[in-house]
């Protein structure tokens, strides 16, 4: 009679647990990385194939520190409404650049721009605009938004945009979330993750390709705690009234809107930029080619700006030459080009009505 030798069988055993384990773990990685919307690496580790790397490196947009699979992902914009029935807006916290701008009647929108972070739902989603066109040059970013004004969606085509219109898309990477007495309009939502799989299925390069800012070493930037600062524009009537004020513990910028903090929808994360440049750009009105009210905005050529980072003010140049050029931001007194701190961005375009009216006070003690 064959009898296994229990030393053998204690082996045979532990080989199949380990592969067990193994799979179990490779279930798990595989999970997570699809809920992160990270690139799967196949194979199981120890087996022939790469590991997943943790190292991180400093992202061209924001500056932040990211994984080497997400720090050069092609920038993705989308058109956020700001109308006081959409608000909160969802998915803003993970955007690493928001532009905010005045369309009509003095409603303001974003422009969020996402690079390194998901975000599961963004919206609400609204039309796009020629002045958010323009912007989006400077980053080459996909361009995720509900129709538009004619003028800007004559514009998509014939200059190559990286186009992801949700009249084009539909469900495949949009949805509606109707709610009771609220308009249809206010309703539009998508997903980061579902863009960059429709750009991907459009065959459009996944990897950044723009000029990119300088920034600071953040380690050898130093805070004064005794710093208070804070900054209030009034785009239009009180519903559209933005103030920051700065909080030196997180070296960051805490938003009110309406004179309520401004929070984001599903994490109810507090939303507080590193960074805050306020662009005085002229804008003209007009009517589009089917009668539409529309604005046009300046965005190439120069004009003044103010940055504020780090409980610092700067007065500043804006330049932008062609309109795929990066618009650059160079201080007054010296002229060079401004370094930021790594961390969100938030850009406030303004008229010269609203640039003359902005407040900002900066007081600083050591304390």
């Amino acid at each position: 009679m064959n009898r296994t030798n229990p030393k053998r069988k204690k082996i045979i055993i532990f080989v199949i647990c380990l592969i067990f384990g193994f799979a179990i773990g490779a279930a798990g990685y595989v999970a997570y990385k699809q809920f992160k919307g990270e690139p799967v690496i196949s194979g199981l580790p120890g087996l022939g194939h790469k590991t997943p790397s943790l190292a991180t490196t400093a992202n061209p947009l924001d500056g932040t520190q990211a994984s080497l699979t997400l720090a050069n992902r092609h920038p993705l914009a989308i058109m956020v409404e700001n109308y006081t029935a959409a608000r909160p807006q969802i998915g803003l916290d993970n955007a690493s650049i928001i532009y905010e701008a005045i369309t009509e009647g003095g409603i303001t929108r974003y422009m969020a721009i996402y690079g390194p972070k998901d975000a599961e739902k963004v919206g609400p989603v609204r039309s796009l605009r020629t002045f958010f066109l323009d912007w989006t040059w400077s980053y080459n970013a996909f361009l995720g938004h509900c129709g538009g004004n004619i003028d800007a969606l004559d514009r998509v085509g014939p200059e190559g945009a990286l186009d992801l219109d949700q009249f084009a898309l539909g469900e495949k990477a949009y949805w509606r979330e109707p709610q009771a007495g609220k308009a249809i309009e206010h309703t539009m939502f998508t997903s980061t993750q579902k863009l960059y799989k429709a750009a991907q299925e459009k065959g459009y390069d996944m990897k950044a390709n723009f000029e990119s800012f300088k920034f600071l070493d953040p380690k050898k930037f130093i805070v004064n705690q005794g710093t208070s600062q804070t900054i209030n524009i009034d785009f239009s009537s009180p519903s559209y009234s933005v103030s920051y004020q700065y909080d030196p513990i997180n070296n960051n910028y805490v938003r009110s809107l309406a004179g309520n903090l401004h929070r984001d929808r599903a994490t109810g994360n507090q939303l507080a930029p590193t960074n805050i440049i306020i662009q005085l750009v002229d804008r003209h009105p007009g009517f589009t080619r089917i009668n539409e009210d529309s604005w046009t905005f300046d965005t190439i050529g120069q004009g003044k700006a103010i940055v504020l980072y780090g409980g610092k003010k700067i007065d500043a140049i804006w330049k932008k030459v062609s309109l795929k050029d990066r618009t650059k931001f160079y201080n007054n007194i010296t002229g060079e080009e401004i370094e930021f701190l790594p961390g969100q961005f938030w850009y406030e375009i303004v008229p010269p009505d609203v640039f003359d009216k902005v407040k900002i006070e900066t007081s600083s003690s050591q304390g």
